[in-house]
C-alpha cells in the first residue's frame, strides 16, 4: 500500500511541477501490456537471460506470463541556460520492473542525471546508460538479450564527452563497479568492486553521418576480495567492441556489434559467469548481435536478428553454460500513433558443460501506450 501511494504521489509532483515550471519540464513514457509464453523453462520467463537446461521429456514445459512492468514514467528537464555558452537539463525516469508481485509491482529507478553542456563538452553525473554497447537487439526488452551476445546496463557514472560539429564524438565515464551483478565472491558483506576502491572505467570514440553511425569503445572495472578467491584476491574485468548502424535506404537498416572480452558479469557477459571460483580465473567471453530493421510504411517496422555469446569452455566449472543466444523476429504495429501494437518470436538456445542444452520457443505479444 505505501509503495502505490509512493507512485501515486510522484506522478503528482511530476504533474505540479510540469504546472510550476511552466514548459521547462516535459512528461513522457508508456502504458505497456506483455503477455509471454515459452514452451520451456527460461532462468526467468519475463528477465529471461537463457534456456534452463532439459531433461529427455521435459523440451515442452511451457510457461505463461502476463504483466505490465514495463510501463515506464519519466520526466525530461529542459536545458536552463546559465551563461552565454552553458545550458543544464536533466531526466529521472522509472519503470516497475524490481520485483513484487504481480498485482503488487515495485517501482524501479532507471535514470536519474543531470546533463551540463558548455560548447562542444558535455558533463553529466547520475545514474545512465553505459558508453560502451550502446545500441541493443530490439526483441526481450525485458532482459535486452544481455548475457546472450548484448553488453551494457545502467550504472551511476560521472561522464565527460566531447562532441563538436562534424560527427565525431569521444566520452569517457567513470562509475560504480558492482551495481548490476553486486558480485561478493568472498561473502563478507562487501561487494567486491566497492573493495577496490577505484570506479571502472569507459570510453567510447564514435561518429555520425545521416547515414551511418558507428563507434570502438572499451571497458576496464577492478575487484578485490579480503580472503582469496581460487587463490587470488584481485579481479579485473575488460572488454572491447564495436558497433555500427547503417542506413541503406530510408526504409532498410542493418545494425549490431561485436566485442570481446573477460570477467564481464557487471556489464551483463560471461552468460552470468564472471570468475572461476575454484580456479580463481577470469572467464574470458565473446560475442555480439546483428538486426535487419525494415520500415515499409509509416505504421509498420519489421526486424529480423541472430545474438551469439561464447564464453571460454576451459574457464567454465562443470555445469556452466558453454553457449547462449537466439534468432528472432518481431513484428510492430502502429494503427494509430499512440499505440503499438506487437508480436515478437525468439528460437533460443543454451548450451552447457556437461547437463543437456535447453532450447525454447518464446512468443511475446505486447501492447503499448506512448504519451
Amino acid at each position: 500500500m505505501k509503495k502505490a501511494i509512493a507512485a501515486v504521489i510522484l506522478v503528482c509532483l511530476l504533474s505540479g511541477a510540469k504546472r510550476a515550471i511552466a514548459g521547462d519540464l516535459s512528461i513522457y513514457g508508456f502504458v505497456r501490456f506483455d503477455a509471454v509464453f515459452d514452451d520451456s523453462k527460461m532462468q526467468s520467463h519475463q528477465f529471461g537471460f537463457w534456456v534452463k537446461s532439459e531433461d529427455p521429456g521435459a523440451e515442452t514445459d511451457g510457461n505463461l506470463t502476463m504483466y505490465p512492468r514495463l510501463t515506464r514514467l519519466g520526466a525530461r528537464f529542459k536545458p536552463v541556460e546559465l551563461d552565454e555558452v552553458s545550458s543544464i537539463s536533466g531526466l529521472v525516469e522509472i519503470d516497475f520492473q524490481n520485483g513484487g508481485s504481480e498485482s503488487r509491482q515495485v517501482l524501479r529507478l532507471r535514470q536519474a542525471y543531470f546533463n551540463l553542456q558548455r560548447g562542444d563538452w558535455h558533463f553529466l553525473a547520475g545514474q545512465c546508460w553505459d558508453v560502451i554497447s550502446p545500441i541493443f537487439p530490439i526483441a526481450n526488452n525485458d532482459g535486452l538479450m544481455w548475457h546472450a551476445g548484448n553488453l551494457g546496463d545502467r550504472h551511476p557514472q560521472a561522464r565527460l564527452t566531447y562532441k563538436p560539429e562534424g560527427g565525431f564524438s569521444l566520452a569517457v565515464a567513470a562509475g560504480q563497479t558492482g551495481a548490476v551483478d553486486r558480485k561478493d565472491l568472498d561473502r563478507n558483506g562487501i561487494l567486491d568492486g566497492w573493495d577496490a576502491a577505484v570506479p571502472f572505467l569507459q570510453a567510447r570514440l564514435g561518429i555520425e553521418q545521416p547515414k551511418f553511425k558507428a563507434g570502438a569503445w572499451a571497458h576496464w572495472g577492478a575487484e578485490e576480495t579480503a580472503r582469496p578467491v581460487g587463490g587470488e584476491t584481485s579481479f579485473t574485468s575488460t572488454a572491447v567492441g564495436l558497433d555500427a548502424s547503417i542506413s541503406l535506404t530510408d526504409r532498410f537498416m542493418v545494425q549490431g556489434e561485436a566485442w570481446t572480452g573477460r570477467n564481464l558479469t557487471d556489464v551483463r557477459g560471461g552468460i552470468g559467469q564472471g570468475v572461476n571460483t575454484a580456479t580463481g580465473e577470469e572467464i574470458a567471453s565473446r560475442g555480439g548481435w546483428a538486426q535487419i530493421v525494415m520500415m515499409p510504411n509509416a505504421q509498420w517496422k519489421l526486424y529480423v536478428g541472430a545474438t551469439m555469446e561464447q564464453p571460454d569452455e576451459e574457464a567454465i566449472p562443470a555445469g556452466g553454460r558453454t553457449g547462449n543466444g537466439a534468432l528472432y523476429a518481431v513484428g510492430r504495429y502502429r494503427p494509430w500513433k499512440p499505440l503499438q501494437v506487437a508480436v515478437e518470436y525468439l528460437y533460443w538456445k543454451t548450451t552447457y558443460k556437461g547437463p543437456n542444452d535447453g532450447i525454447a520457443n518464446r512468443l511475446d505479444i505486447h501492447f503499448t501506450y506512448n504519451f
